[in-house]
Parts: structure tokens; C-alpha cells; sequence
């Protein structure tokens, strides 16, 4: 009998390698040293607790409150960060990508803009949210508003990039097909820039989630991740602002793998245009 061409890898070869368990190992081995650390170099709590006293703390705030803490108080923070966010960026992402589409088919009108978009684009959101309360007072508008300002410009840049870089000859295909101006712009067009227009919105997701964290810290009066942050440095309760750090980062990861993943398998790895393989 002869022996088998496929051999099974070592688990730990496998895992060390790169596998779907890989990311969680990653993370609870990090937790481990974290606490570990803390436990024994005996540093103050209230400089650096425990991740397990901080997720002792995360489970406190998603259940019923205690005294005059509201119930399900974290569930309310994450809700409205959630709400903010997500208006904001689709708001962001409708317009900007208009707006960077037309910039890539006109050369005037990129030609005007362009300046414009790159000053906006490298000033930090931040600096932003003092003229916005100004303008708006504080409230849940005005966070939309500053998620808005860190989101549309990358989109812009990129959409107008993406469309730049579709090449000459597949327009003059189009054309020479019959294809009509918005048959070249939703099927030529759109399809060759998708690519460009899913990074775009990558980094704004990004740009968009600092964005909202920033904005509730200064503008938020009742709840939102990042007002929970600030209203904790207050109190000196590191648990509750380490525990929103946690999940800020961990809201941000699942956006950008699931979100933006299963736009990707839908568009542009399945008309392949992009690969999802290592070359």
C-alpha cells in the first residue's frame, strides 16, 4: 500500500504558521502576559488593572445597573457609538463617493478640487471637533457630523484615483460595443475602480471609528464608548476605560473583517478583479 501524498501538519506548525485559530491565540496570549505582568510587577490598579478585573467590569456594565447606574449600561454606550458611526459613514460614503467620481472623470473639476481635498485630507479629525461644537453645540449631531469630516476624504481621494487609473483602451472597447455613457460608467467604470473604492472606504471606516470616539469624548452629554472612556478618568475607574479601549478595538476589527470581508467576496474577488490567495 502505498503511503499517502497528503501528510497532516503539525497543529502547532499549523497554528504558528497562520490559521483560522491563530488571530484568538493571538489575543489570549496577549491577555496572559498582560496579566501576568501585573500580578507580579504589582503595579497600582488604578494605573493598570488586570484584563481579568477589567472583563469582571465588562460583564457588570452589560448587566442589570446597581444603585443609580443605569441597566445594560454598556449595551447603551455601544448603541448609540453604533448609531453615530454608522450614519455618519453612510452619509459620508454616499456623497464622497459622488463626489470623487465625478472628480475622475473631469478633468476640471479634479483639477479645483484636488487641492482642496489634500489640505483637508492630512489635518487631524480632532482639530476639527472644536469648530464643529461651536457651530453645532454638543449632542448626538455633532458627532455625526465630525464622523462625516473623517470618512469622506479618503473615499474622494481614492474614488478619483481608482477612476484615473482605469485604462484608456477599455473605455474605447466600451464604445466601440455601442455602450452608452452611463453603461461605460456602471459597468467599466465602476467595476475596474471597485478595488479603489473598497480600500477608500477601508480607511475611511477607520478614519470614521477614531473619528466617533474622538467626537463623543468632547461632544457626547449622555453615552456613547467614547464619552464611557472620559466619564471613567473622571471617576479614576480604570477597569471601565481600559474595558471601553477593549471594546473599541474589538467593535473596529469585527467592522473591518466582517463589513468590508463579505463586500469583498461579493465584488471584487468574485469578478476577479482582486485575489484572495497568496501569490
Amino acid at each position: 500500500m502505498s503511503k499517502s501524498s497528503v501528510e497532516i501538519e503539525n497543529p502547532v506548525i499549523a497554528l504558528l504558521r497562520g490559521n483560522k485559530w491563530t488571530p484568538f491565540v493571538a489575543i489570549l496570549l496577549f491577555g496572559a502576559i498582560w496579566e501576568v505582568a501585573v500580578r507580579l510587577s504589582g503595579v497600582n490598579a488604578l494605573l493598570m488593572p488586570a484584563p481579568s478585573a477589567v472583563l469582571v467590569r465588562l460583564v457588570e456594565m452589560i448587566g442589570p445597573g446597581k444603585g443609580a447606574t443605569p441597566d445594560f449600561l454598556l449595551l447603551r454606550h455601544v448603541g448609540m457609538t453604533m448609531l453615530a458611526l454608522l450614519v455618519g459613514f453612510f452619509l459620508a460614503a454616499l456623497v464622497s463617493s459622488a463626489i470623487g467620481l465625478i472628480m475622475g472623470m473631469n478633468r476640471a473639476i479634479y483639477a479645483w478640487l484636488n487641492p482642496i481635498i489634500s489640505m483637508f485630507m492630512v489635518i487631524p479629525n480632532i482639530a476639527f471637533v472644536p469648530v464643529i461644537i461651536l457651530w453645532m453645540g454638543l449632542g448626538l449631531k455633532t458627532v455625526i457630523v465630525v464622523v462625516v469630516t473623517g470618512a469622506c476624504f479618503p473615499i474622494i481621494y481614492t474614488a478619483a484615483a481608482g477612476v484615473q487609473s482605469v485604462p484608456q483602451r477599455m473605455i474605447w472597447a466600451a464604445q466601440t460595443a455601442g455602450a452608452s455613457r452611463w453603461q461605460i460608467l456602471t459597468t467599466v467604470l465602476l467595476g475596474a475602480t471597485m478595488p479603489y473604492l473598497i480600500a477608500g472606504h477601508k480607511l475611511a471606516l477607520g478614519r470614521a471609528w477614531r473619528a466617533v470616539i474622538a467626537g463623543e469624548i468632547f461632544a457626547s452629554t449622555a453615552y456613547g464608548v467614547g464619552f464611557m472612556i472620559f466619564d471613567a478618568r473622571t471617576f479614576l475607574d480604570s477597569e471601565a476605560m481600559f474595558a471601553g479601549l477593549i471594546i473599541v478595538g474589538l467593535i473596529g476589527v469585527t467592522l473591518e473583517r466582517v463589513l468590508f470581508g463579505f463586500i469583498e467576496r461579493r465584488t471584487v474577488i468574485k469578478w476577479g478583479v482582486a485575489t484572495s490567495k497568496d501569490l
